[in-house]
Formats: C-alpha cells, structure tokens, sequence
C-alpha cells in the first residue's frame, strides 16, 4: 500500500505574522543605516568646520604676524604701520575689518617681485591686504602690491577664502606705558598709538551648511560682543587666534 504524502502550505495567520516581522526588521535596519548616515554626516561636518578653522588661522597669521616689517634701512623704504586704516570696527554681524601692510619682495600671489634693485634681488614693494566677512558668509581677502602707498595695484579682489563664516570679531594688544608688554586690549582706532600694538586676537563664527539640531537660537561671544543666533539648527563654532606682530620688532 502506497502513502503518499501531503504537502501544507502556511496558514494565512501564519503569512501575515511573517510580513509583520519581516516590516519590523526591515523597519529597524532602515532606522540604522538612517542614524548612522546622519551620525557620519554630523561628523563629516564637524571635522570641516575644523580643517576651515585651521585655513582659516593659518591664513590670518601669516598675514598678521609680518605687517608692519620694513627692510633694512638702506633699502630707502619707508616706515611704515602694522595696521591699515581699513581696521575698523564693523557691525555685530558680520563683525570687524583687518587690514595690514608690510614691505615684500614677493606680491598677492607669492611670486617674487619681477623688479629687481640694486643687487638684482627682488625689490622691496608694499603689500597690503583686507579681511572681513562678505555677504556670502564668506571670510574674504582683498590684496594689493606695489612700489608704494600711491602706486598699489590690486591683485585679488574681495576673494572668499573661508565659507560659511558669519561674523569675525578683532580686538588689539596695545603697549601703553612702552614696557614691551601689552597693558590691555583695545579696538580698532581706539588704539592712543599704533606703533604700541604688539598682538591681534581674533574670533571667528563659523558655522555648517546643514541643519543638524533642533532650530533653537543661541547666545555666543565673540571676544567682547554677544551674537543671539537664528533658530536654524545649523551647527556653529568659534575659532579664536592670538598673534604677535612680528613684522615690527627690531
């Protein structure tokens, strides 16, 4: 006698409480990959408002830290000072001007100067550059070159550097008794010389593209201002510097 086996399929109770389960898991391996794109993406973030805050300082200082240097005096240039009149203090956003000269021999670009003087090095032309927040929320540089204050040329022209860069914020260290050592810190012109600052602090709002957090406003200082930021969610940092002025010292 032949048995021959019967075959069941799943009950209807049975498919359904497989389609449950499977939802939930797919449901949870969806969340994961959510959370942990949005974990890189928030990281990803933070590490480029570090590397801009790092751009951002090396910039600054290697413009700060030689104004104001005059080369030898029989080279016949004049003396000249570390801070241009374009330092000047802005609104609380997007913050202060810097503007710093100093004589160089190479211009805006880091080429030499073409020019050559008396022992066929390059020449000794003034250099100036400006500093300030644009209407990008960008940090931008402008640069001129030239033989003198009257003959300057400008070479790059209101050029971001820096995104996402919301207020800059610049205060000075001035020497007021001629000790050598800065009594205080001051702001741009209210300086009683120029001649006395030895250092620059500066403070920089940077800020994200994207929105991460929960839109809640927040109060940051800059130095010696307080900036109450929009509810956006996007993420923010203060990168802050201090640079002796270099270019001076005899």
């Amino acid at each position: 006698m032949q048995v021959v086996a019967r075959l069941r399929g799943f009950s209807l109770m049975e498919v359904m409480i497989g389609v449950f389960l499977s939802t939930l898991l797919i449901s949870g391996i969806v969340s994961l990959i959510g959370g942990s794109v949005s974990a890189y993406r928030l990281q990803l973030s933070q590490g480029q408002l570090e590397e801009s805050s790092r751009y951002a300082r090396d910039i600054l200082i290697s413009h700060i830290a030689p104004a104001g240097f005059q080369p030898e005096p029989w080279q016949d240039q004049a003396e000249i000072a570390a801070l241009t009149g374009e330092s000047v203090n802005g609104p609380i956003s997007p913050g202060d001007q810097l503007g710093v000269q100093r004589w160089s021999q190479r211009n805006c670009y880091g080429s030499e100067n073409p020019v050559l003087d008396d022992d066929g090095q390059p020449g000794f032309y003034l250099l100036q550059t400006r500093f300030l927040v644009n209407t990008e929320n960008n940090l931008s540089m402008t640069c001129r070159y030239g033989p003198d204050a009257t003959g300057l040329h400008t070479q790059i022209n209101n050029f971001g550097l820096i995104e996402n860069v919301e207020s800059m914020h610049v205060l000075y260290a001035e020497d007021r008794d001629g000790d050598e050592i800065a009594d205080g810190w001051v702001q741009a012109q209210a300086w009683q010389q120029e001649a006395n600052i030895r250092a620059v602090k500066i403070a920089l709002l940077m800020t994200t593209p994207t929105a991460f957090a929960q839109p809640v406003s927040e109060h940051i200082t800059l130095l010696d201002e307080t900036i109450v930021t929009t509810a956006d969610g996007h993420l923010r940092e203060v990168s802050t510097l201090t640079t002796a002025i270099r270019g001076r010292l005899k």
